[in-house]
Order: structure tokens, then C-alpha cells, then sequence
């Protein structure tokens, strides 16, 4: 489901690369590890690799810096740069096996690790697919691989190159379109979030774009109490998805 441009990405850290070995080994196309490792996790993780066909560098723990924006722990992977994927099949694989469509759009989000925390919720609540723009975008990269925390690895990544347009395709197959707003928004727990959904969520700094909103059916807030006028986004995320499941849990009883 992934289309993917001839450069690499790279991820980094114990755990998010031996998520990645675990779930997509195929997308790993050279594992950069510590020279003289010692470390027991890393030379599992070269047994790991070496099993699965993937190309393995020693390489000293400079070249490491210089792969990784953050704690690598000795390893760095270089991955398949993820283009875009087919949200259309996500939704006909989800009706296939009589479950009902949740996909997770992001409105252009700047930080990566808001991307890969949004991610790894998404994953945790059984989201079919994480929708992002093409353009003007945190990109599913190291940072957001990091944050997810093997999310990425799993959960299908649409990259699309017109987010309105999207908006609109997705009602057309059948979505309920759902943002998130500040203020002015209704209740969460006031709405039916069993059907079939596209939560959107918006950016740090601006929320919603005015032609995002204009797509959506309607916006829903959380209320807050206190003097925090707004919540981060993937924690806005991550209550509205909890939301979705506990609806459509409490539903199927």
C-alpha cells in the first residue's frame, strides 16, 4: 500500500528499529550498528537483521550522530521514504471484515513528535489509517518514528497532495467527517461516533483551516475547566479516540 521515492529515511533506537524488523523488515534497506557492539540488544538486533536478508553496517558512533537528530542507542536504520498510500483501501479492508472505518487525518501538523504520538494512539485504537498532506507537513520520519513508538512500522500512512479534496472523496465513500475545535464545537459524548469516521485533527499553532472546517460535517471540543484555553493535539487526539472506541464498544454490548 506504500509508494516510496528513491531516497531514505531514518530511524533510530532500539526498540522503534526492531518494531520496524518486526512488522516491515523489507522497508529496511541498510541497518547502520555501533562498531565492537556489546550491547545484548544490539546483537540481537544484527541477529535479527542478518535473518531477514537486511544489509548490515559497523560504523562508529559519529556516523551514528551524524544519521540521527536524537538518542540512537547504537543503531540506526535507513527506510523506504513513505510517499503516500491508498486511504480508499483501507476503508474497503475495514468494510471487508465488518469493522467500521476510522481514519485520522492531520490537518497540517509541524512537529513530528505530535505526528508520531498521534500515530501511536491511532494504532493503540485501532485507526485504519493516518492521513496527511503531502506538503507544509511533518513527514512520518526518525522524530515521528521515535514518538510512535513502533506505530509507523504498522499503521498505513496516506500522504495526499490536496487535503480538501481528500475531505470530500471520504464523504463520498461513505465517512462521516468529524474536526476538532476550540470552542464553539458540540460534545463529544453528545454525538454518534459509531459510523463510519474521519476524526481530523488540527495543526499546533493555528487548529482547523477555514477550508478543513468547511469540509467537515460538523466539530466537536473537549471542555476544559481551568485557564488552559487548549489542548496539544495529540492529547486532543487521544481523548477523542478514546471517545470513538468507548462509543462504539459500549455499542456493540
Amino acid at each position: 500500500m506504500t509508494d516510496r521515492t528513491e531516497s531514505d529515511d531514518h530511524i533510530w533506537g532500539i526498540n522503534t528499529v526492531a518494531a520496524m524488523l518486526d512488522s516491515s523488515p523489507d522497508r529496511i534497506h541498510k541497518l547502520y550498528l555501533l562498531r565492537g557492539r556489546r550491547n545484548p540488544r544490539l546483537q540481537h538486533l544484527y541477529a535479527r537483521a542478518r535473518e531477514a536478508g537486511v544489509p548490515i553496517s559497523p560504523v562508529p558512533r559519529d556516523a551514528l550522530d551524524r544519521l540521527a537528530d536524537g538518542p540512537h542507542q547504537g543503531v540506526v536504520a535507513a527506510v523506504g521514504a513513505v510517499v503516500g498510500s491508498d486511504w480508499h483501501r483501507a476503508v474497503e479492508a475495514a468494510f471487508e471484515r465488518n469493522e467500521t472505518p476510522l481514519l485520522v487525518v492531520l490537518d497540517h501538523l509541524h512537529d513530528p513528535h505530535n505526528l508520531g504520538a498521534i500515530a501511536r494512539s491511532a494504532a493503540a485504537f485501532g485507526a485504519h489509517s493516518l492521513v496527511v498532506p503531502r506538503h507544509r507537513s511533518a513527514v512520518p520520519g526518525g522524530a515521528a518514528a521515535k514518538a510512535a513508538a513502533g506505530a509507523l512500522a504498522t499503521l498505513p500512512i496516506a500522504r495526499v497532495p490536496n487535503l480538501a479534496r481528500s475531505l470530500e472523496a471520504m464523504k463520498q465513500s461513505g465517512l462521516w467527517i468529524v474536526g476538532t475545535a476550540v470552542e464553539a464545537g458540540t460534545l463529544p459524548w453528545q454525538i454518534d461516533l459509531t459510523v463510519p469516521l474521519a476524526l481530523v485533527i488540527g495543526s499546533e499553532q493555528k487548529g482547523l483551516r477555514p477550508i478543513t472546517t468547511a469540509a467537515c460535517d460538523l466539530c466537536v471540543t473537549v471542555p476544559l475547566k481551568g485557564m488552559m484555553e487548549s489542548l496539544n493535539a495529540s492529547v486532543a487526539a487521544g481523548i477523542m479516540l478514546y471517545e470513538i472506541i468507548r462509543q462504539r464498544r459500549s455499542a456493540a454490548i
